[in-house]
């Protein structure tokens, strides 16, 4: 696991954040592309793995970032690995 987000271009990196269950069940999670030196903040997309948030994170070629709760949330649904990737940093 990495303990520092890369500042490539800004400290442009992709956060994913927890999930909200409702009435009406679960929702994917959100990434969102956040800039650490402004408080730009855009909708990347919507995962429901986090093999997909990695994809998603490379393809961008930023790095990624998962909400702590998030995490958890995808480690109880069976969406991510018991060890965490080293190209993922929790937040």
């Amino acid at each position: 696991m990495n303990d520092e987000v890369s500042t490539k271009d800004g400290a442009l990196y992709l956060h994913v954040m927890p999930r909200h269950e409702d009435g009406r069940g679960l929702h994917p999670w959100h990434v969102f592309r956040l800039n650490a030196d402004s408080p730009r903040i855009t909708l990347a997309g919507s995962i429901t793995t986090c093999e997909e948030a990695r994809l998603l994170a490379a393809r961008d070629e930023r790095p990624l970032r998962v909400a702590s709760e998030a995490w958890r949330q995808m480690l109880i649904a069976g969406v991510a690995p018991t060890d965490v990737p080293d190209d993922v940093t929790l937040a």
